[in-house]
């Protein structure tokens, strides 16, 4: 939930300062050099925070037109498959981008910008947020085997 909530951050971040740069160059006054290269930041730090969280409460895109014409066992079984694809997607993501990460930090990339920064801590989130995913699909896994016919395809609200 906390990850949420920074997401949610960076989105009103997002928001204010393209809001400030519109601004800026509507009346003429040079605007903040930086607000680009930190909205493109922004906006990969905002999906991968916030992925787990919609995986969390069923509010990630899936196929309903689908779902509602097949039997209750029929169902089971794919939510059972599309977990265990999660899962070995998520995880192979994890580990390759977690590497990728950790030998981009070690050779310290530097992204040339406006502001030059060592790319690696801003790829760091990428990891995360598909080890979160991959920890979201174990859960929905477990459920989607524990789950009575009754419970399949049942939702969260927010």
């Amino acid at each position: 939930m906390v990850l949420t909530i920074v997401a949610g951050l960076i989105l009103v971040f997002i928001t204010l300062s393209i809001g400030y740069s519109i601004l800026t160059r509507a009346i003429g006054i040079r605007g903040i050099i930086w607000v680009v290269q930190f909205n493109e930041y922004a906006l990969l730090w905002m999906t991968f925070l916030g992925t787990a969280w919609l995986l969390h409460r069923n509010k990630h895109v899936s196929v309903n037109l689908l779902l509602q014409h097949l039997s209750d066992g029929k169902r089971r079984v794919f939510y059972v498959i599309h977990a265990l694809m999660g899962i070995v997607l998520c995880g192979a993501l994890c580990w390759f981008t977690a590497f990728t990460t950790l030998e981009k930090i070690q050779r310290n990339v530097i992204d040339v910008q406006a502001v030059d920064l060592p790319i690696g801590y801003v790829l760091a989130v990428i990891p995360l947020g598909f080890f979160l995913l991959f920890l979201q699909f174990i859960r929905k896994f477990t459920e989607a085997i524990c789950a009575t016919e009754t419970e399949l395809g049942q939702t969260e609200t927010l």
